[in-house]
């Protein structure tokens, strides 16, 4: 899986980067093995700094946080936890539809 790391205006640390290739690699390969590429965005907007996370599995999760103050972490954190709910979600829905159509094709 390909992961970019972005941020606008924002100087990134490499201990960050290395965070979050390695949560991202561990959460998305849990339920997608075959995931293509994923891009990470952090912004500043105010007093706190955003994370922005796509991750592109045959269709596209976004999710976003926020971290309280010059936290990037927290906020990656966050917006890590809502994609993999999203990504969780997207797999159990694959799996119904799968089982679904081997009881009807049966």
């Amino acid at each position: 899986m390909r992961i970019v790391i972005t941020g606008h205006g924002i100087a990134l640390a490499p201990h960050l980067k290395d965070h979050v290739g390695r949560a991202l690699r561990k959460a998305v390969g849990k339920y997608f093995a075959d995931s293509l590429e994923a891009h990470v965005t952090f912004s500043r907007e105010g007093a706190h700094i955003q994370a922005h996370v796509s991750v592109h599995v045959g269709h596209d999760i976004h999710a976003e946080g926020r971290g309280g103050g010059s936290d990037a972490r927290a906020g990656f954190n966050l917006a890590a936890e809502h994609a993999v709910k999203q990504l969780r979600r997207s797999k159990r829905r694959l799996r119904e539809h799968h089982r679904a159509g081997a009881r009807a094709g049966g």
